[in-house]
């Protein structure tokens, strides 16, 4: 009986749950009324815009005006606009910018055609390259395996990354791998160097017994230069030392056939790049730690237009090769600071990503800033000698170490910045004197000199340039002194730099704290310093580029630094901001900056502002005199009226 009940109980219960399912499916007629009421507005809308639009005149600024052709004199633009922010990629930015304004108004569906009738401007603007004609380019690798390899596998992982890339036909990626007692993978040999190629996800040896070379012996790295130009010669180059980094006085390298104390010193780098002075690099990177500094830039200037370095230790991870070299391999004319973006920010994703990451900085410098950063820091530092020599403004950031099993330790190894004399301008320019003028024309060269520089979403406290103070130390100031001589700075700036071996403060470091709590990003400078996008080409201190030398980088170095720096290979200072500073250049190619606040490239052509979102792939022209964005499409060949 109770049975016969349970099974009535169940079935109304299931015809119910059925007769819910099948109301709840059903169409609500309050809503259908309303989506079809919104539709019928829309269409009502768009069909009135069309039959007004036709008698818009141009002052209305609301129709397309496609155009192709050669510039016109009195089409002369600028950067007029407010600062602020934009919307994409998940980048929470404001209306207000004029970024802002091209992500609400432009998209696919709302570029407006051009009416035949209408009266819409039009325009006389070629459009400009991001990225050069090359068709090859040759990246030299030079790989000291060191203890980071015989004890943690470092090298190989990163060589596996390279492979993994599928490099190779458009680009020779070419490695030399020496200075370790064991390599982990790959059969590499530790009783000899030899030399690979990266290959169609292969790795080909090319060179074999070429003894026990000393990494740290300029004649090593000499060689092997001269080996990959002759031998795989291309329309662009770049070259990347892998190993420990010990900042601007002790360099590069830690070599396990060598005596713990040799190392291939700045100097001795530029020495050896100097002798294959027929080839200059787009970029010049270093997977070590610590070479972020004005003295390293200083040092690569002639030999490069780019150097990547970090200013921090790094993390087991090291560079992430596989992403930018897929990139490199599908367009080898990639535009270098787009290149090197692309670069830091796979390394900064790695560390954020990896249970092995750790804090991490990375930075893009721009080479042709060398020698006015380094003059207004001297400028800066004379004026502010008394605080400088008051207290010790070396970093206490602590190692992280290169790797696991790296010398340095775990992250509780009591090794940091200090340990090097390391001092972060920006944070000592702000913590002592950002008023002067001394410091504003720092702060501008600065800026200026860091064309990208990314960071982990953790506390980190560096901005991406050091400098040397030898406080307390007359062992590392004798050591400074020499590799300084060898690279061109002055007697009075070296014979300066003694004063801090006694000062009366080496013993009492200075508290960042405020700053590191303060501190928001290149972002807050651009209003100041920019002279860009982000404020109208108003900017006081804006750095001047019109000075930058555009011609043949391959003469004059065999006579060393005085023949780069004095014939003016390089950019200067100069207050105030001309917005035509590109106007000797016949395209944009390399010359793209980055607006940090705008998170955006531009570029100046004969006086045009070109803007550039690498995000999204695309490209756009402003012209300040009407107020008017045009959006480059691609398969018409022109510009697009947009907003």
């Amino acid at each position: 009986m109770w049975k016969e009940i349970k099974k009535i109980i169940i079935f109304i219960l299931a015809v119910l749950g059925i007769m819910f399912i099948i109301l709840m499916l059903l169409p609500d007629d309050e809503d259908t009324s309303m989506e079809e009421t919104v539709v019928e507005q829309s269409l009502a809308e768009k069909s009135d815009e069309q039959k007004t639009s036709a008698g818009k005149t141009a002052g209305d600024q609301t129709t397309g005006g496609k155009t192709t052709g050669e510039k016109t004199a009195g089409d002369q633009t600028s950067a007029g606009k407010t600062a602020g922010d934009k919307t994409t990629g998940g980048k929470n930015k404001s209306e207000g910018s004029l970024f802002g304004k091209i992500q609400s108004q432009v998209s696919s569906a709302q570029i407006k055609e051009t009416d035949k009738d209408s009266a819409a401007p039009e325009i006389n603007v070629d459009t400009v390259t991001v990225g050069t004609d090359a068709r090859s380019a040759t990246v030299m690798i030079y790989i000291n395996g060191s203890d980071l390899e015989s004890e943690g596998g470092e090298a190989t992982v990163d060589i596996s990354e390279m492979i993994a890339s599928g490099i190779g036909n458009n680009v020779n990626v070419i490695v030399q791998t020496m200075g370790t007692r064991r390599w982990q993978d790959y059969g590499i040999s530790s009783r000899s160097a030899q030399t690979y190629k990266i290959e169609n996800g292969n790795l080909r040896l090319i060179r074999d017994r070429l003894g026990q070379l000393d990494c740290t012996d300029k004649s090593t790295l000499s060689e092997f230069i001269g080996f990959c130009k002759s031998e795989y010669p291309a329309d662009r180059y770049m070259f990347l030392f892998w190993d420990h980094g010990g900042g601007p006085v002790y360099g590069f390298g830690y070599d396990e056939w060598q005596s713990e104390t040799e190392s291939l010193t700045i100097a001795e780098m530029a020495k050896a790049f100097s002798e294959n002075d027929d080839v200059h690099f787009d970029i010049i990177g270093m997977d070590c730690c610590i070479m972020a500094s004005l003295e390293t830039c200083y040092a690569l200037a002639p030999y490069c237009k780019y150097a990547l370095l970090s200013e921090d230790f790094e993390s087991a991870l090291g560079w992430d090769y596989t992403g930018w070299m897929k990139d490199l391999e599908m367009d080898p004319g990639i535009a270098t600071p787009l290149l090197g973006k692309y670069i830091i920010d796979a390394i900064i994703a790695d560390n954020e990503n990896s249970f092995l990451g750790g804090s991490a900085c990375m930075g893009l410098f721009n080479m042709s800033t060398a020698r006015s950063l380094y003059e207004s820091w001297k400028a800066y530092a004379y004026k502010n000698e008394a605080a400088l020599l008051k207290k010790n403004y070396s970093k206490a950031h602590k190692a992280k170490g290169r790797g696991y099993f790296d010398s340095w330790g775990f992250d509780y190894s009591d090794v940091t910045l200090a340990d090097y004399y390391i001092s972060d301008i920006l944070a000592l320019v702000e913590s002592i004197d950002k008023n002067s003028e001394e410091a504003k024309n720092l702060i501008s060269a600065l800026k200026a000199a860091v064309a990208y520089y990314g960071h982990t979403s953790d506390k980190n406290e560096l901005t991406g340039l050091a400098v040397s103070l030898p406080y307390g130390d007359y062992e590392f100031y004798s050591r400074l002194k020499e590799v300084y001589t060898e690279i061109g700075l002055d007697k009075e700036y070296i014979d300066w730099l003694k004063g801090f071996v006694k000062s009366s403060g080496y013993n009492d470091y200075y508290d960042y704290n405020v700053f590191e709590n303060n501190w928001g990003g290149w972002g807050n400078y651009e209003s100041e310093y920019g002279c860009n996008i982000s404020n109208g080409g108003s900017c006081q201190y804006g750095y001047d580029y019109s000075s930058c030398y555009d011609g043949d980088y391959s003469s004059g170095y065999n006579s060393g630094y005085s023949s780069y720096y004095d014939n003016g290979l390089y950019c200067d200072y100069d207050s105030g901001c001309d917005p035509n500073y590109y106007a000797d250049t016949d395209d944009c190619f390399d010359d793209w900056i980055y607006d940090y606040e705008e998170e955006i490239w531009y570029c100046y052509d004969d006086g045009y502002l070109y803007l550039y979102d690498d995000e999204t792939d695309s490209m756009y022209y402003y012209d300040e005199d009407t107020d008017s964005m045009y959006c480059y499409d691609e398969y018409s060949d022109s510009w697009e009226y947009c907003g």
